[in-house]
C-alpha cells in the first residue's frame, strides 16, 4: 500500500475530487491511516490530504448483512448533501 500512495496522490492532484467515498474497511483504514473499525469510522466525514472522506461499508458486506443497508443509505445522503446534489428519495422497502 505504501508503494502505491505516491501514485494515488498524483491521481488525486490531477482529478481534484470534492470528496472520497471510502467503501469498506481496507479503503477507509488505509486512507485514514488508522486501525479503527469501519463500524466506528462510518457516517462521519474524515480527511485525507485535505479531501473529505466518507467511510462506509463495502457493498459485499451489505450482501451478507442487509440490515446495514439503512446506515449506508444515510452515509450516501450525507455525501449528496456535502456535494450540494438533490436530496435522495426515501429508502424503498427493498433497496437493491
Amino acid at each position: 500500500v505504501e508503494s502505491c500512495e505516491p501514485f494515488l496522490i498524483r491521481q488525486l492532484q490531477s482529478l481534484r475530487p470534492r470528496l472520497i467515498l471510502a467503501m469498506g474497511k481496507f479503503a477507509a483504514q488505509t486512507l485514514l491511516a488508522t486501525d479503527e473499525r469501519i463500524s466506528n469510522l462510518r457516517g462521519r466525514f474524515q480527511e485525507y490530504k485535505g479531501i473529505p472522506v466518507m467511510p462506509t461499508f463495502h457493498p459485499a458486506y451489505l450482501l451478507r448483512n442487509s440490515s446495514q443497508k439503512r446506515v449506508v443509505w444515510e452515509d450516501l445522503q450525507k455525501v449528496h448533501q456535502a456535494l450540494g446534489l438533490p436530496h435522495l428519495p426515501a429508502e424503498t422497502k427493498n433497496p437493491s
